[in-house]
């Protein structure tokens, strides 16, 4: 059974393009992904056997209806890893590359008919796949995403003496400030980040090993979704929603 996680940051590196799109990519939570740019989540599993994904929305935003395909372009796949995807209700094997089915979308309609898959088979570290989306009327008519994996595994003898966590965020939502209680009981290097729903870092602080308490001041952060993450030795191990409201 595949398990939907939550997305943790998307990075906006843009190539630009001189010819005309005729769709758009969306996160779930309906942020805007630009062409070329990198969607991505953090995720500590116990369990490596676990599938993981990703669901991408597509958006035609021309007058017409188009017909489309997908490309699979696998970058960096660590160890025994597999990736394969979903698209135009079909799900197919890592051994496909190109989308044997299409999907037609008439003007203005938002498809959630596709998913990037990651099938960790007990290895951890950093995936790169590319996937290129293209109007099988127009191959200049192509939109394209990176999705970056960060699968780590945590041991059960790391898991019996050792804990990462992040308490509640409170106010939440925040208006001036918010405060985030945390427990490390490890002897890694630990860090709080902030983040927004674009996954560009706002905050970074070192924390230090305990119960402890850190306090933030918001007011002159701009409204929205933001995801406070506790990371030690550069693994994300607790992360917590929170909402800047003024």
């Amino acid at each position: 059974m595949k398990k939907i996680f939550s997305l943790l940051f998307v990075l906006t590196f843009v190539c630009g393009g001189i010819w005309a799109q005729s769709m758009k990519l969306y996160t779930t939570s309906g942020s805007v992904i630009p062409n070329g740019g990198t969607v991505g989540f953090l995720r500590t599993l116990y369990d490596t056997t676990t599938d993981v994904a990703l669901e991408i929305d597509m958006k035609n935003i021309s007058s017409s209806s188009q017909t489309y395909k997908v490309i699979r372009t696998v970058k960096t796949l660590p160890g025994d890893q597999k990736t394969n995807f979903c698209f135009a209700g079909g799900c197919f094997p890592d051994t496909t590359n190109i989308s044997p089915s299409s999907l037609t979308l008439s003007p203005g309609v938002l498809d959630n008919n596709f998913s990037a898959h990651v099938s960790p088979h007990a290895y951890g570290g950093s995936a790169l796949v590319y996937y290129k989306f293209y109007n099988i009327k127009d191959n200049n008519d192509t939109i394209g995403i990176y999705i970056q994996t960060e699968v780590w595994h945590l041991g059960i003898e790391n898991l019996l003496n050792s804990r990462a966590d992040l308490g509640n965020a409170y106010p939440n939502p925040a208006n001036e400030k918010f405060t985030v209680e945390y427990t490390v009981t490890n002897e890694g290097t630990a860090n709080l980040v902030l983040r927004n729903i674009l996954g560009a870092t706002i905050l970074e602080q070192a924390v230090s090993n305990g119960n402890g308490k850190v306090q933030i001041n918001t007011a002159d952060l701009p409204e929205g979704i933001y995801f406070c993450s506790l990371f030690v030795d550069g693994k994300s191990l607790s992360t917590r929603k929170l909402v800047i409201r003024h």
